[in-house]
């Protein structure tokens, strides 16, 4: 009876064990739906703005997980370069030209030709003779001398085809990598509204629970509690809107790292200003410098010169040095040797061609011009972009400031009016019309960080990052 006794009261404890030593078990159902105001933490959590996004569904906490790692705003870029289906089909277009260049360059080498021919031979349908095999064969091996410098230009030609194409694989680039930036920043201001939201709705759960009390003790009306009650069902909507624009971002962001859609990210904080943003000698030098616009220009202007080159070249004879190895054998005839090897030059020049290679040169010519104009042309909008994304820009991070102050002062005011609605006589009215503010407030807050990221992101392209 001991042995037994003795298991029943161990049982016993373990049951009552984690009432005991977790009594958050043991609260009722009024006291987890009454919420609480927020703490300093994720106050300051909100000033501050998100750091990361990560999936708004949380799990049991008590479930141990692994930390995922940072994805800065540098390693997204780096990867989209690498997995982003355009960039990859742009590389692709690249080295086909490669193989161009080899077939040009294979030109130079010696031009080997054989023909043969074999037959049966007859004299004069005469029957007494009988048919004899006749053969010919004709062998020749050309090594082209003046047109070496043709082809080294129609050589350079498809090297600079891959340069331009190299330069538009470039620019691709670095639309994708603008495109990385604007959603990256996007998906941290989807974020940022989604906390601001929860805030919001742990405020309103506070208030719905004080006003609640209030409408039993009889200080104030069951129309009040309506009033908080529409405030917060209007704000969980917000929130549901919140969570699937973050979703929706969160997958376009996936996708332009050519990533899986639904794989999860942690974003970093929002980088600072380099020096580019503080010179403007600087960011002009390194656009001019570095814009795929301007490289492909003068690209093209050096492309267009080498073909009039080429239509020039045309006026050079085509020497050869080389020699023809011709046989007869089998053939009745006593003139013709039956072999002949003939080392020799041999020349191949069109000494008339009623002006068609002038024509095309001055037409190369008017093209040259024409791309000159182009590059500088080129030049101004890349300096007159610049310098309009640097305004922008300027504008975007006073507009980020000023926001943010009028969004703090509104958090503030709806904590003092809080306090005053649940310890003094504070009107319910001044609540509602605090929590309007906080949400313009925040709304505009938003609305300049978006405009600020979207603003960083043409800098960067415009300076050529």
């Amino acid at each position: 009876m001991s042995i037994e006794f003795a298991v029943k009261f161990f049982c016993s404890l373990l049951l009552v064990t984690p009432v005991v030593c977790c009594p958050v078990f043991a609260q009722t159902d009024t006291e987890q739906s009454r919420g609480s105001l927020p703490t300093d933490a994720e106050i300051k959590s909100l000033l501050i703005g998100p750091n990361t996004t990560s999936d708004t569904n949380s799990t049991n906490d008590s479930i141990p997980k692994l930390r995922e790692p940072v994805l800065t705003l540098k390693g997204a870029v780096e990867q989209a370069s690498t997995s982003n289906q355009n960039i990859s089909k742009g590389r692709f277009e690249v080295s086909r030209f490669k193989w161009d260049y080899i077939a040009a360059q294979s030109g130079r080498l010696p031009n080997v030709k054989i023909l043969s021919y074999l037959a049966q031979q007859t004299v004069g349908g005469n029957p007494i003779i009988p048919p004899q095999a006749n053969a010919f064969v004709f062998m020749s091996a050309m090594l082209p001398v003046t047109q070496q410098y043709r082809l080294g230009l129609e050589a350079r030609a498809i090297k600079l085809a891959r340069e331009i194409a190299q330069l538009r694989l470039e620019q691709e680039q670095d639309d994708v990598k603008a495109k990385v930036k604007s959603v990256y920043y996007r998906v941290a201001l989807d974020q940022s509204k989604v906390s601001t939201l929860q805030i919001a709705i742990k405020y309103l759960t506070e208030l719905q629970h004080t006003t609640a009390n209030r409408v039993k003790e009889g200080s104030a009306l069951k129309v009040d509690a309506m009033k908080v009650s529409a405030t917060l069902e209007k704000t969980q909507l917000e929130l549901l809107r919140a969570k699937n624009t973050l979703q929706i971002d969160h997958e376009k962001f996936n996708h332009l790292l050519g990533r899986d859609l639904a794989a999860s990210v942690v974003l970093e904080v929002i980088p600072p200003p380099d020096e580019f943003e503080l010179n403007v000698r600087n960011s002009e030098q390194k656009a001019l410098a570095t814009r795929p616009e301007i490289k492909a220009a003068d690209a093209r202007r050096r492309q267009i010169h080498l073909e009039k080159k080429i239509r020039l070249a045309e006026y050079i004879p085509n020497v050869s040095v080389g020699a023809v190895y011709i046989a007869l054998p089998g053939y009745n005839n006593e003139v013709l040797p039956k072999n002949t090897f003939a080392p020799g030059m041999f020349i191949n020049y069109n000494a008339f061609d009623w002006g068609r290679r002038a024509f095309l040169a001055k037409a190369q010519s008017k093209s040259e011009q024409a791309a000159l104009s182009n590059l500088a042309n080129i030049r101004d909008e890349v300096l007159i972009d610049l310098h309009t994304q640097i305004n922008q820009l300027t504008e975007a991070r006073l507009s980020v400031k000023t926001s943010k102050y009028a969004r703090d002062v509104a958090l503030e005011d709806l904590r003092v009016s809080m306090n005053r609605y649940k310890f003094t006589s504070e009107k319910l009215a001044e609540v509602l019309a605090a929590h309007s503010s906080l949400a313009n407030a925040s709304d505009a807050y938003e609305q300049s960080l978006l405009a600020f990221w979207s603003a960083k992101a043409e800098f960067d392209r415009a300076v050529g990052e």
